[in-house]
């Protein structure tokens, strides 16, 4: 079985949606993911939690019909001018951009880096061997919102 390594924040938020003396880890998250749902009760189903910002989010299952979102679909809808778009749900997780000018997508927006160097010197990535940005895209400056 593989191992992964959450920060304290992330564990706190999982702490917050156990139940306690049932849950672990892994069945908290496949809980939230949908994956204790029957396939007739995912279809469609919403489940209600908590995100870390103590905020109540949404977590949509998508159905057999919906198309998820991707940074290929939000370029060709919102006509970014990137040769490398990447999408993440919460804006706050992707693969490293290797191409430029490159952006970030959520479902809300993007932000364009025009080079490697602007990439590579933001003070709000933290990137490493995936990207991380803590407090979400939506927060850097020059966000275009698109929804």
């Amino acid at each position: 079985m593989p191992t992964i390594r959450i920060d304290d924040e992330v564990y706190t938020w999982l702490q917050s949606q156990a139940r306690p003396f049932e849950d672990t880890p892994n069945s908290v998250l496949r809980r939230v993911a949908g994956f204790d749902l029957s396939k007739e009760e995912r279809r469609g189903s919403v489940a209600k939690v908590q995100s870390p910002s103590r905020e109540p989010a949404r977590v949509v299952a998508p159905t057999m019909t919906e198309t998820r979102l991707s940074g290929k679909k939000l370029k060709e809808r919102w006509n970014i001018p990137a040769r490398q778009v990447l999408y993440h749900q919460d804006g706050t997780f992707y693969e490293n951009l290797s191409q430029f000018p490159g952006a970030l997508c959520d479902p809300h927006g993007y932000i364009l880096f025009s080079s490697e160097n602007e990439y590579n010197s933001s003070s709000y990535l933290h990137i490493g061997l995936k990207l991380n940005v803590p407090d979400g895209i939506y927060r850097i400056p020059g966000y275009r919102r698109c929804d």
